[in-house]
């Protein structure tokens, strides 16, 4: 047996000692995480970069798309910043630019009670091109990735809360 694998298998006892589970394993007795995660209706968010995270947290929350009762409620608020003071030639342009986003989003029940308030913050950055087209391009393709890692952030955020509370009940 190789070191790699000797180490592989301590890892693995290691893991599993200390009690971790994945976060959508879902024991016996217990309501998935997933089944949870699919009870939470997402409000509509303006602006195309609304549109795009509400679906992209539609996927995440509810990848098999379960057809079942919405008894939560997720408002997300979203503000975008892009820094282009990077990258900076000798004629004063900037070559590089990085785009902040930041996710203030609030749970709450079907009661109204506050869950969670939360932010999540991604950061991406992207080449400022001579050519306008490709840096309008190159910045669109920035903000959707900052869309999809933000709507996982806080998936995992909400599947999390749901894994705990699944677990406490």
């Amino acid at each position: 047996m190789s070191f790699a694998k000797v180490g592989f298998t301590i890892a693995l006892f290691l893991i599993t000692g200390c009690g971790f589970q994945p976060i959508y394993y879902t024991p016996k007795g217990e309501k998935s995480v997933q089944s949870l995660t699919a009870q939470v209706q997402i409000l509509p968010i303006p602006e195309e970069t609304g549109r795009i995270m509400v679906q992209s947290l539609k996927s995440a929350l509810n990848p098999e798309n379960l057809s079942v009762e919405k008894k939560f409620e997720l408002n997300v608020r979203l503000n975008q910043y892009v820094n282009t003071d990077q990258g900076i030639l000798n004629d004063n342009t900037s070559t590089r630019a990085t785009m902040t986003m930041t996710a203030y989003y609030v749970l709450k029940d079907k009661n109204g009670r506050e869950i969670i308030n939360d932010k999540a913050i991604a950061m991406e950055s992207y080449n400022i091109l001579t050519t306008p087209y490709s840096t309008v391009t190159a910045e669109q393709a920035s903000q959707k990735r900052l869309i999809k890692l933000l709507s996982e952030k806080i998936s995992l955020r909400l599947a999390n809360y749901f894994k705990k509370t699944a677990h406490e009940t």
